[in-house]
């Protein structure tokens, strides 16, 4: 099965690829891997709730914000999963995919067994941020990052979440960040983010880096032309960004895909795009994605077809 995000355009560029979010596409999608990575993000937040978890209080406005906007959301497009019923500020929840059921007042924090953000991030396989009106990181759950995690980033700018990019992307990245100051509060955008892995493993937060990096040296050693499709996965960060109109915060959702290079390559189309995009990336941005050791072998890999 292919991935249904696929971000390669012919040539590498430095653009953003944000789009508005079309009203009938989900803000939070809901896909065969939901019970699995539903309880791995729990079993994180168990294990580790300071690691995983971070809000400051002044945020709970923008964090019932995001549960109203997210629950609305899966009752309209997945009804036959999640239902909602509400009364005054009342709100009756079911779950069906996990069997659960809450009923809490909206506003009333003592009325959920943690916080709002933390508790609907228990519901859904995105990973949820809260920036405040400054583009300050005042909150998230944040379960299957990509190298980087709340324990270094939480009360940074935005612009210091990608620290340290290649110099050619600082431009894109001023760019976001003003793209971010105009979002409107009824038109939330989207976009895709890419990479190259050697894992399929979902977390892969700075404190699993050094384990990440021997991995990927050792894996590189024994890549092939031939086999490098079976030991590199894409990983897809599908995200969307949203203006709360009461905080004036905005929510930055991330939703993770992985699959293997072979079993997208099986699509010519694909395997094409795949090859023709990755001939032109810079080394820097490479070094960067973390993918040095193992481009030489994987451009050969999509060239031998």
């Amino acid at each position: 099965m292919l991935l249904p995000y696929f971000p390669f355009p012919p040539v590498f560029d430095l653009k953003m690829g944000t789009a508005p979010l079309p009203p009938d596409k989900p803000l939070t999608e809901i896909d065969t891997h939901y019970l699995t990575e539903v309880k791995l993000k729990r079993k994180l937040l168990e294990q580790y709730p300071n690691y995983y978890y971070r809000s400051s209080p002044i945020t709970l406005t923008a964090q019932w914000e995001v549960v109203k906007k997210i629950l609305d959301g899966l009752s309209r497009h997945y009804p036959q999963h999640f239902i909602i019923q509400q009364n005054g500020t009342r709100i009756d929840y079911e779950n069906n995919l996990l069997g659960e059921k809450f009923s809490f007042q909206y506003g009333d924090r003592s009325s959920l067994p943690c916080d709002p953000l933390d508790w609907i991030g228990r519901q859904i396989q995105e990973d949820l941020i809260i920036l405040d009106g400054k583009s300050i990181l005042a909150a998230g759950q944040l379960c299957f990052p990509s190298g980087w995690s709340l324990k270094e980033k939480f009360e940074k700018h935005f612009l210091e979440l990608h620290a340290p990019l290649p110099g050619r992307m600082g431009p894109m990245l001023q760019a976001a960040d003003k793209l971010i100051e105009r979002i409107p509060a009824d038109k939330p955008i989207a976009r895709t983010n890419w990479g190259f892995r050697v894992s399929d493993q979902l977390d892969l937060s700075t404190k699993h880096g050094e384990a990440y990096r021997k991995t990927l040296n050792e894996t590189a050693l024994m890549l092939t032309r031939e086999n490098a499709g079976e030991k590199i996965y894409l990983r897809i960060e599908r995200q969307t960004l949203s203006r709360l109109p009461e905080s004036g915060s905005v929510l930055f959702t991330i939703h993770t895909y992985n699959n293997l290079v072979k079993n997208e390559a099986e699509d010519k189309v694909r395997a094409a795009a795949m090859l023709s995009f990755l001939k032109t990336v810079p080394e820097d941005l490479l070094e960067y994605k973390q993918m040095t050791p193992i481009a030489r072998q994987l451009l050969a890999y999509l060239e031998s077809g």
